[in-house]
């Protein structure tokens, strides 16, 4: 798209901003923060997007375990499990030793309203899965109204869609000072690939591969993981699905994705929280899916793709996804948060972020055919990102035509291009453009906050606040131009 039209849309953009503006005028229309640790979603169950392919019918599944805990007696060694160790009891297992190489095979299942610990245990799964939707040949599962505890386990997985780790329904999981490994494995031949229930590789527009999941959130479970080691070959460490309410939580973790995927997957309805931890990734930090929330507490990242990727699929397009980011030192090969043709609230605090190409903030149009679409007359939210106590080095660039962008600087100064961006600073921010820039000024600004070098032109628009109009030169030599 041209600048001048681009400009264009930037005028039309001035009475939204005024608007929002109008009662606190050096700051536009705040997004609500995303929760912290220990807090879940204040709503309920949220419905699957519309365009997700229905989940089927609920029907019961023949699952066979090396150890199964229900409402009955403990059941053991079924599918020619191997397993050493103590006894197991109706309500602890430690110190066991569990293989097997059979496919469609769990290690540990508890369902049911059990409560069930395993702990200084060791179970390695070699066979393949079916359905990671439905838990089968995950390394232990929890489902129904099931309460499990790992405490100290080794779980290791090699095939497609077996899962280290499942929690469904209602369950709830606690894992503490574990090591979950999902190394994936061959498809079987004849495999068609699709997206929801049965997928065995994760869906071609992400730019992923891989065939399992370390651990997978769905439905309305609550997972909780303490102190624990996450390692993904592929696809994804710690991933929701079909959430209805999910919560996936990690403290002080180490999550690390070898050869292509994501450190933490926030599907439609979910909410994934993480504290004081590492990643090491090799594709994405995190991603959000539509209406979902990620807040990143204290994380040192290294991606070698993006810090956090922002999308919508399947949905209405007008779903707002939720990104916090408070402390941290984040690293990544490209923009630091992409956000493809979605809708965003983004509050990122007191962190250090990093781009190797230079990218903070960037808005694209998303190239997936699945990609979420607002109705002709529909107000689109648009994405909303603030950024608080922080030093950006770096560009806030917006290259989607169907939805605004606006960013507002809380003492932050910020050293770089900004393209087509609704920008507002309070008096103790400042903008320095290190290349041609275009904006549109809203709030309270100061022309002594914005600078830019000799050689720099920076084409802007003013809300009508503000007053402005004509050329401005800057104390660093460069040029504001303000229509």
């Amino acid at each position: 798209m041209n600048a001048p039209f681009r400009l264009h849309v930037l005028a039309g953009l001035a009475l939204c901003v005024a608007c929002a503006t109008a009662q606190t005028v050096d700051a536009p229309v705040r997004a609500p923060e995303p929760v912290r640790g220990g807090e879940h979603p204040a709503a309920g169950p949220r419905p699957l997007p519309p365009g997700m392919p229905p989940m089927p019918p609920s029907e019961p599944v023949d699952y066979v375990a090396g150890i199964e805990v229900g409402d009955g007696p403990v059941r053991t060694g079924a599918g020619g499990v191997q397993l050493r160790g103590p006894q197991v009891t109706a309500s602890h297992a430690r110190g066991v030793n569990l293989t097997s190489s059979a496919d469609r095979v769990n290690g540990l299942l508890v369902q049911g309203h059990r409560r069930f610990t395993l702990s200084d245990a060791t179970l390695a799964l070699s066979g393949q899965g079916k359905s990671d939707f439905d838990g089968i040949a995950a390394g232990a599962l929890s489902r129904e109204s099931a309460h499990l505890t790992l405490r100290k386990a080794r779980i290791t997985t090699r095939g497609a869609v077996s899962t280290a780790v499942t929690a469904t329904d209602q369950s709830t999981l606690h894992v503490h000072g574990s090591t979950l490994m999902a190394m994936g494995g061959a498809l079987p031949s004849g495999y068609t690939r699709r997206i929801g229930p049965g997928m065995m590789e994760p869906p071609t527009p992400l730019g992923i591969v891989g065939t399992a999941r370390t651990v997978l959130v769905m439905g309305e479970a609550k997972a909780y993981f303490h102190d624990t080691t996450i390692t993904a070959d592929g696809w994804g460490a710690l991933s929701t699905d079909a959430a209805r309410g999910a919560y996936l939580e990690a403290n002080n973790c180490d999550v690390r994705v070898l050869r292509s995927g994501y450190g933490v997957y926030a599907d439609h309805g979910a909410t994934v929280v993480v504290n004081r931890s590492r990643f090491n990734v090799a594709t994405f930090g995190g991603v959000i899916a539509g209406e979902a929330r990620i807040a990143f507490n204290d994380l040192h990242s290294v991606s070698a793709g993006n810090t956090v990727m922002i999308h919508s699929v399947m949905g209405r397009g007008t779903e707002v996804a939720q990104l916090a980011i408070t402390g941290g030192d984040l690293q990544s090969t490209n923009a630091a948060i992409l956000v493809k043709s979605a809708n965003a609230n983004i509050v990122v605090e007191r962190a250090k972020i990093q781009a190797s190409n230079g990218d903070i903030l960037l808005g694209v149009v998303n190239d997936d055919s699945h990609a979420s679409k607002a109705e002709k007359g529909v107000d689109i939210p648009g994405i909303h990102a603030t950024f608080k106590d922080t030093r950006l080095n770096g560009n806030i660039l917006h290259l989607d035509p169907d939805r605004r962008m606006t960013v507002h600087l809380e003492r932050t100064q910020l050293k770089g291009v900004v393209r087509d961006v609704a920008l507002s600073l309070d008096a103790h921010s400042r903008w320095t453009a290190t290349g041609p820039s275009r904006a549109l000024l809203a709030g309270l600004v100061n022309i002594r906050q914005i600078d830019a070098p000799s050689g720099v032109v920076i084409e802007a628009r003013a809300v009508p606040e503000l007053q402005l109009k004509g050329s401005y030169p800057l104390a660093s030599g460069g040029l504001l131009k303000v229509e």
